[in-house]
């Protein structure tokens, strides 16, 4: 006995391919929030256009686990530092500039066993936030021409 097929109507037959743009905005808004992007872009909010990049596929982490791999668009100037996210990945993340004067030091630490130089600033001692390796190398020489203390312990 054959059953008689209903036509499948409604936005149903989309929901795959809808999913991937419901669930990304929340997840990103989770991370900045969490993670603590939200904080530092809430301190230090950008405003005008940054500089060109410094790095464009740029490795940072927040709070230590938080990490933006891959995604992170660094840049500095004599005026400070500038982080912002890649557009896919931007959502609820503003971007962010710190100027050189806010940065207290930037601290090399190890996490699992491998060395992330730690920025701590003014107004957000308190948030964990970090670049990985090859983003630091990129950004060391804009860091030491505006003498930034860096503590290699």
């Amino acid at each position: 006995m054959d059953c008689p097929q209903q036509p499948v109507s409604g936005l149903w037959p989309l929901l795959p391919l809808l999913l991937p743009f419901i669930i990304l905005p929340v997840v990103m808004r989770f991370l900045a929030w969490a993670g603590g992007w939200s904080v530092l872009a809430e301190r230090y909010p950008m405003t005008g256009t940054p500089p060109p990049a410094l790095v464009v596929w740029g490795y940072c982490v927040f709070r230590r686990w938080c990490g933006y791999n891959g995604c992170a668009i660094v840049a500095a100037d004599h005026q400070g530092l500038f982080l912002r996210l890649w557009p896919f990945f931007s959502i609820g993340h503003a971007p962010i500039h710190i100027p050189w004067s806010e940065i207290r030091e930037v601290r090399r630490e190890t996490m699992w066993l491998r060395p992330i130089y730690r920025v701590v600033t003014a107004r957000a001692p308190e948030l964990d936030f970090a670049f990985h390796g090859r983003t630091w190398k990129l950004l060391r020489p804009a860091v030491e021409s505006a003498r930034v203390a860096i503590v290699e312990s």
